[in-house]
């Protein structure tokens, strides 16, 4: 499965729904709210929430990575 760095991470979990748990595991704990999803989701990409949460960009393309998912720039 191949998502785009700026694909929003709505559209993340729409084209793949184990993003969440992804997402989850990288402390965006806020993903599991189907209101947060709706709202929040819209306006986020991976570099936002790598700078929102302090994690580097690098350890969430390798969690995306490992669970079969590639990131494409």
């Amino acid at each position: 499965m191949t998502i785009q760095m700026q694909d929003t991470v709505e559209e993340i979990v729409g084209k793949c729904p184990g993003a969440v748990e992804v997402l989850k595991s990288l402390g965006f704990d806020q993903i599991t709210n189907p209101i947060m999803l709706k709202t929040m989701g819209k306006i986020m990409t991976l570099p936002k929430v790598s700078r929102a949460k302090n994690v580097p960009l690098e350890t969430i393309i390798d969690a995306f990575s490992k669970s079969g998912i590639t990131i494409l720039e």
